[in-house]
């Protein structure tokens, strides 16, 4: 018997066992029991960096490949964003690549939109269908009937995207993201004269305020903040930072605070001027800081006169002794920081309370000082869509002037269903998603033109932020890939290229990565010429193009004017009498919005708090939860004026007694087996609220009701005799 064929029933036999034995499922993701004999050398490994794209973080990563296959994703320490640290999410790349769902081949649809019913056809095929129907667009002249529907985009792809559709005299190209932080940008906008997003230089602040930023999960770059503020508590000989958090659920950021302070929905901003006030009429503020910004401390304390301390608890049921001891604590620990999250900015006055925390930071002179705050550098805002923008497009395609729309990215799941996103969808005439898994989304297209998995493709990652300093990540090939898939940008440059004309002379690249190759040259300020091999050889063995030096040289100069951030007083969906509690959506510590729904891993990863795994649940504080006679694990109906969802309930003593939470992330239709089917998505309750004719983002401004259905939830936690593995949830 040869030895290839020993090892290979060897292998067999022994896998067939633990598997019968144990039930595990996640090992069906590894493509081949026994590595070939043939090209390899056995246990030895190549290390490949790139950057991650699970999350807009953009963290550098470093990848182990032994016997042609990825084995380990860890952090790349080069990498100036999270230096050689990752979370799971970045981790878990590695079962995108060996999904078993993964779409192989492109598909067609052969039975209603949403069925699933799909047949697979040939890459020659999907291109000439989709090449005959952009064809017939520009032969009509109705480019502009074309919509292209993506998250949010930074670098090369946002080029060649937006250079796609120009071609076609198209302006509906929306880069979306439910979670995006434009409020911060706009608000830096209005408050200190940039439009970016900040760098908080959290390692070096000695007072830390939180209002609702949860940087150690989710906000903006979770790893790197995380990894500061480790560094704030205890990287410094005999200082250790103070850190308040202000929300009225106590996330994983909240419960690494010194003190929490549950103000009530919507008064974050009140309680941000109580302290600003508090601090001007005892002269805490820092009087050269204010002074330089042209800033009058007397004008700017009569602005806030409504602001005073039994008011201010009032609206936001905090002591008011708590309120006064905590603002001059802020004001007199230099340095101090203040920075505001979603659960602030994802409420109906949520721009004006974000810039009211802003207002903060002005006072305590944290602006562009060590341990404050600084602009950050490089494109960290890669066009993102507004919300009007994308109720724009809804309309366009509720009304027929859409005609086709290409889709990369998975809007179906991620956008509120108040907007009517997915009924408007399903008016156009012609869908291709290039997802590389069948996700709600995909199920609505008529075309799959499946895209590699992120391990097998070309790229640039543009952090959103995490550093002062201009950096972009490269992403480079670490297998060869596995299926008959190929990249969305080569999709584009192929059709376009087959269309000719206009499209055609968008692109003079031969491929994407010549197009990317000649970008990065560009941003250095080289010519892509054979002297920029070298250059570019050792970009990709360091991870990117990371800058050096001391910084930026721009600065905050605060333009608040005469008139102080004024925070109306919040609004609601849904009357108190009917709907008594209100609803805080979040996303997940480990799907984000969904994206990492479909990975076992992240499925497998307990919740921080909850240790929920596999599924939803809401979150009810012990005694509202005893007044509606509900109990641990029951199953209870919570109800919004959008709809109603049925979810497990956790009894959770950190939220308010006047609120509930559901995390983002589960609840879809498609995404492969681990995910189809599993928990809720609290999405379905939100409702959309406007002021005047504009539409708001105020995903955390709906108020439900809860009622027990019976005691059989089935919630699934790490500690439950289940908790590590369900083999009747899996299917196996």
């Amino acid at each position: 018997m040869k030895r290839r064929t020993f090892l290979q029933l060897t292998g067999m036999i022994t896998a067939s066992a633990w598997l019968s034995g144990c039930r595990q499922g996640n090992e069906r993701l590894i493509p081949y029991l026994v590595p070939p004999d043939e090209g390899v050398t056995p246990g030895r490994a190549e290390y490949y960096a790139s950057s991650c794209r699970s999350c807009p973080a953009g963290c550098g990563i470093l990848v182990r490949v032994s016997e042609g296959r990825a084995k380990k994703i860890e952090g790349n320490p080069l990498h100036p964003v999270n230096r050689g640290k990752l979370c799971a999410r970045g981790q878990s790349a590695l079962q995108e690549l060996y999904h078993p769902d993964r779409v192989t081949r492109p598909l067609r649809r052969t039975g209603p939109r949403g069925s699933g019913k799909f047949t697979g056809i040939s890459w020659e095929e999907g291109l000439s269908l989709l090449t005959s129907d952009l064809a017939g667009l520009l032969r009509h002249g109705t480019g502009d009937r074309l919509a292209l529907i993506t998250p949010e985009l930074r670098g090369t792809l946002a080029e060649l995207t937006a250079g796609f559709m120009r071609s076609f005299g198209s302006s509906r190209r929306l880069a979306f993201e439910l979670l995006s932080p434009d409020w911060l940008s706009e608000a830096n906008r209005r408050g200190y004269g940039l439009a970016d997003l900040p760098w908080y230089d959290i390692a070096e602040t000695r007072y830390l305020l939180s209002f609702g930023a949860d940087f150690v999960e989710s906000h903006l770059s979770p790893v790197q903040y995380g990894n500061a503020f480790g560094r704030m508590r205890q990287g410094r000989n005999t200082v250790r930072g103070h850190f308040t958090y202000v929300g009225g659920r106590m996330s994983l950021t909240g419960a690494s605070a010194d003190r929490w302070l549950p103000a009530r929905p919507g008064s974050e901003g009140v309680l941000a001027l109580g302290m600003a006030r508090l601090i001007l009429a005892e002269s805490l503020f820092d009087r050269d800081a204010l002074a330089a910004n042209g800033v009058q401390a007397e004008q700017l304390l009569r602005r806030l006169d409504g602001y005073q301390l039994p008011r201010v608890a009032e609206l936001t049921g905090l002591p008011r002794h708590v309120v006064a001891e905590v603002a001059r604590e802020f004001a007199a620990t230099r340095p101090s920081l203040a920075m505001a999250g979603e659960s602030v900015a994802f409420q109906s006055n949520g721009r004006e309370s974000v810039r009211a925390v802003q207002l903060l930071n002005l006072l305590a002179g944290n602006l562009n000082r060590p341990g404050g705050v600084y602009p950050s550098t490089g494109p960290v805002n890669g066009g993102a869509g507004s919300l009007a923008e994308l109720l724009s497009l809804i309309g366009d395609m509720d009304s027929g002037r859409i005609r086709t729309a290409l889709i990369y990215g998975n809007p179906v799941h991620s956008v509120p269903p108040s907007t009517g996103f997915r009924q408007a969808l399903r008016k156009v005439p012609f869908i291709v998603s290039f997802s590389p898994i069948l996700d709600d989304t995909a199920l609505e297209a008529d075309l799959v033109l499946p895209d590699h998995a992120a391990l097998e493709s070309w790229g640039d990652v543009v952090p959103l932020a995490g550093a002062r300093r201009e950096v972009v990540g490269l992403m480079q090939p670490v297998v060869a890939p596995l299926h008959d898939t190929r990249p969305f940008p080569e999709v584009l440059m192929a059709v376009a290229r087959g269309l000719g004309g206009g499209p055609a002379a968008a692109f003079p690249y031969q491929s994407w990565p010549e197009m990317l190759k000649g970008s990065t040259a560009r941003r250095m300020g080289l010519p892509a010429d054979e002297n920029f091999e070298g250059v570019w050889a050792g970009l990709l063995q360091r991870g990117g193009m990371f800058e050096t030096g001391s910084g930026p040289t721009e600065t905050y100069r605060p333009v608040f004017g005469p008139e102080p951030p004024q925070p109306a007083p919040p609004r609601f969906a849904g009357a108190t009498g009917d709907y008594p509690l209100h609803l805080q959506v979040y996303p997940s510590t480990a799907f984000h919005d969904g994206r990492g729904a479909a990975l076992p891993w992240l499925q497998q990863l307990p919740d921080p708090l909850t240790t929920v795994v596999w599924g939803s649940w809401v979150e009810i504080n012990p005694r509202t939860a005893a007044g509606l006679g509900i109990r641990q694990g029951d199953l209870v109906e919570v109800t919004s004026p959008r709809g109603s969802l049925r979810v497990p309930a956790v009894i959770y003593p950190g939220i308010r007694p006047d609120m509930v939470a559901i995390p983002l992330g589960q609840g879809h239709r498609g995404m492969g087996r681990y995910a189809q089917g599993r928990g809720v998505n609290p999405l379905e309750l939100v409702e959309l609220l406007r002021e005047g004719e504009e539409p708001l983002p105020a995903w955390n401004a709906t108020r439900v009701r809860v009622t027990r259905v019976s005691g059989r939830g089935e919630l699934v936690t790490a500690g439950h005799p289940e908790g590590s593995y369900r083999s009747d949830l899996v299917g196996i």
